[in-house]
């Protein structure tokens, strides 16, 4: 029997494991009952990657041979995310790829070298570049995940009034954009400059007074303002180097700022041990969660001051330090696995026990 022969399930069940761009667009190109085949496949997918795919709603284009792009703004019509990367740049003409984003209602996000004009505004962006342009989309955006440049983000702020969800990965400045009133997710990884040696991560969280959770990693001294306070924040990340050069007083002072935290992890700080740990229960009333795994001054002595403490008050925290992996079996609901693309918009579940540099988009 010539493949050809086969009955239409059969083909459709064979084109299901096609997940390469390429493969997918010459098989599109052989027939018209091959293409119409195609277009049931490419309905499924949700995802177009640059990398191997982690599902099967995904579609990836890794690889540098050319493709012919003309059909690409027909054949995903259910499209929520894309990545556009150099590479795609290189084997797509970008009128073929410009197209793809136009056309596509369902495009949710999308990660790209700038943004591109698109009908419904995608809600996730992520972009080296700003321009004036964004004011026309600006608006619908609620997730910005690839700031490289703090002082252009700063300057096109105003662009963006309901961000909820905010990554910056750039060199430090004293932050004087406008207040991120929606904001309630920031990842900073904020790095001192121009012999300055001062990260402001906190400071720009200062901006952000309805901010819920935050994911920091800090490489130098940091600011801290002890006038403002976040109220609403209630899951805290923090990472440092071994070269911090900020005291447990600076920490202290720090923490203060967000009395109502329930989920903290604090990792490679040297400065911590064990009497650091029982100030930090009664700084924290309402915590729940305490992770400083990595945090190796910390012994065995403050896990039992802090089993003590939540019998003498009536609390429950749940309290972690050393080489501790039942944290995992504790709150399964949060994840370690990689993921280029988070399947929802969960901090506590994608983001918390995972590095700095591990965080999803």
């Amino acid at each position: 029997m010539l493949i050809n022969e086969l009955p239409d399930d059969c083909l459709l069940t064979i084109f299901d494991y096609l997940n390469y761009l390429g493969d997918l667009i010459n098989c599109y190109k052989v027939s018209i009952k091959w293409s119409q085949l195609i277009v049931k496949r490419t309905k499924k997918v949700k995802y177009l990657l640059e990398s191997y795919p982690e599902n099967g709603d995904c579609v990836f284009h890794r690889g540098t041979e050319p493709i012919d792009g003309t059909c690409l703004s027909t054949l995903f019509p259910t499209l929520k995310f894309a990545k556009i990367s150099d590479g795609l740049y290189k084997k797509v003409e970008y009128k073929d790829i410009a197209a793809l984003v136009r056309n596509q209602e369902s495009l949710e996000g999308l990660i790209a070298w700038s943004p591109f004009k698109h009908p419904d505004k995608p809600e996730m962006t992520s972009f080296d570049l700003f321009e004036p342009s964004m004011q026309h989309i600006g608006s619908s955006i609620k997730q910005l995940c690839g700031v490289y440049d703090l002082a252009s983000f700063q300057k096109y702020a105003h662009y963006f009034p309901n961000l909820e969800r905010l990554k910056i990965i750039s060199e430090s400045q004293y932050y004087d954009g406008p207040v991120l009133e929606k904001l309630k997710i920031i990842e900073l990884g904020l790095r001192s400059c121009g012999g300055l040696f001062i990260v402001h991560s906190f400071q720009v969280m200062d901006s952000c007074p309805n901010l819920q959770s935050a994911h920091i990693d800090v490489n130098d001294r940091f600011f801290v303002d002890e006038t403002i306070k976040l109220q609403y924040l209630q899951d805290l990340v923090i990472s440092t180097y071994n070269d911090c050069e900020n005291s447990w007083n600076d920490f202290e002072r720090l923490l203060k700022k967000y009395p109502n935290l329930k989920h903290l992890a604090l990792r490679n700080l040297w400065q911590i041990t064990d009497e650091h740990i029982e100030q930090l229960v009664h700084i924290l009333p309402n915590l729940l969660l305490l992770d400083v795994r990595y945090c190796y001054g910390v012994t065995q002595r403050a896990a039992d001051y802090v089993q003590s403490h939540c019998k003498r008050y009536g609390r429950s925290i749940k309290f972690y330090f050393k080489d501790n992996t039942q944290i995992q079996s504790d709150w399964p609901q949060l994840s370690t696995k990689f993921e280029r693309i988070s399947r929802g918009f969960d901090f506590m579940k994608h983001c918390f026990l995972k590095d700095f540099l591990r965080l999803p988009h």
